[in-house]
């Protein structure tokens, strides 16, 4: 009988249509794809050579209710997996259910609520700053230490992020958001580069596969424009940064987590319990010497993992996020260059005629240039000159 995966997806993105899909289907499972998004996918899939095996829409947000749809379609899954921050903990109950192997869910939580990550980071005796969740409309405390970072709860992707210099600008902060029934954590601005570190456990041993060295753009916001594969920073730091997440309770499946380079050292800003994003798994999958996407859904059909193969060439990815709104009149089309030292592509997000509205997050992304090979240094002359040719003109 073949097995069945059932993968648990929100919106319908890239790692999943373009990564997971074609992973499982090329190890042989049969794809449950539970959404609440069933149109979209069920549109995107059309046409395609690799699709899931059934698209069920349902309320992916309530454990029991994934739960009940997989009885009432006597579904009986070998893996339980998904790709969402949201998901995460949603995930983890329903593979725990199904008797499946699972992240923990209460690592799943603490990890995607920022609030309950900086609890645990202090219950833990780990690197951290000072934090406060704000209901807004309550009373603020006395003693904030300015300037600090305004952010949702619960968000991703850099949305709705920015620097508050003082108590006025918190609060237009706030008015300009939209979140009066939200919680805003408050932190403490922690200065310092950032870099991150990619993760891989099968619950028994948690292997660092690598990081990020990232560029951001100058405050108040913080949009990711550029990382560079195993950097001087995140190479050098990669200890400490492991040892912190694995103190964490990090131990199963993939992390994505983000670290700031303090002069006391490094301190976590955020984790995402799930494959890197924004193009850089796709990165990974062309620079490791294993597949990305097989291997992580293999740790969910519980296979222990060997010694991962972490030696890659360099690589870098460069995005490019709109300054201005407006509907799109000319952008550039897709590109790819082959050498002997090096590759390179250019992969649009943004299409003619879509309207931009700027959100200073790395939703503004149009485009994402990729570059990997030989020598760093003539991976980045690469990267300039074809970003020279990348232009964009607005209506």
């Amino acid at each position: 009988m073949q097995p069945k995966l059932v993968l648990i997806t929100h919106v319908e993105n890239r790692a999943v249509v373009e990564g997971f899909v074609p992973a499982a289907l090329n190890l042989g499972y049969e794809i449950w794809l539970l959404t609440d998004h069933g149109l979209a996918h069920k549109q995107y899939f059309v046409g395609q050579s690799q699709s899931p095996d059934h698209i069920i829409e349902c309320d992916v947000f309530n454990p029991l209710a994934i739960i009940d749809c997989l009885h009432t379609l006597g579904v009986s899954p070998d893996i339980v997996f998904s790709n969402s921050d949201h998901l995460q903990t949603s995930t983890a109950m329903v593979a725990d259910y199904f008797a499946c192997a699972a992240k923990n869910w209460h690592v799943c939580y603490q990890a995607k609520n920022k609030a309950a990550m900086r609890a645990k980071l202090l219950a833990l005796g780990l690197p951290s700053t000072w934090a406060f969740s704000w209901s807004v409309g309550h009373d603020l405390p006395s003693n904030m230490p300015f300037p600090l970072v305004a952010k949702p709860r619960e968000g991703v992707a850099s949305m709705g992020v920015a620097l508050c210099q003082n108590t006025e600008e918190l609060m237009a902060y706030a008015a300009n958001i939209g979140c009066s029934e939200s919680v805003i954590l408050l932190e403490s601005y922690l200065q310092g580069p950032l870099f991150t570190l990619e993760t891989l456990g099968d619950g028994q041993t948690l292997h660092a596969i690598g990081g990020f060295d990232v560029s951001l753009s100058p405050p108040p916001y913080f949009i990711e424009t550029q990382a560079c594969w195993n950097g001087a920073i995140c190479t050098q730091y990669r200890q400490q940064a492991l040892a912190q997440i694995s103190a964490f309770g990090i131990n199963f499946g993939v992390c994505h987590s983000e670290f700031i380079l303090t002069d006391s050292g490094p301190v976590l800003v955020e984790m995402n319990y799930r494959s890197i994003g924004d193009g850089r798994e796709f990165l990974l999958n062309d620079v490791l010497n294993f597949n990305w996407f097989e291997t992580i859904l293999l740790v969910h059909a519980g296979k222990e993992l060997a010694e991962l193969d972490t030696d890659t060439s360099d690589a870098l990815i460069r995005y490019f996020p709109a300054n201005e709104e407006g509907s799109l009149s000319a952008c550039p089309m897709p590109l790819a260059v082959d050498h002997l030292t090096h590759h390179a592509h250019y992969l649009p997000i943004k299409s003619i005629d879509d309207e931009i509205r700027l959100s200073h997050s790395n939703k503004d992304y149009l485009g994402v240039l990729t570059v990997w090979g030989r020598d760093f240094l003539s991976l980045q002359a690469t990267a300039d000159v074809l970003s020279q040719d990348l232009t964009w003109e607005f209506n």
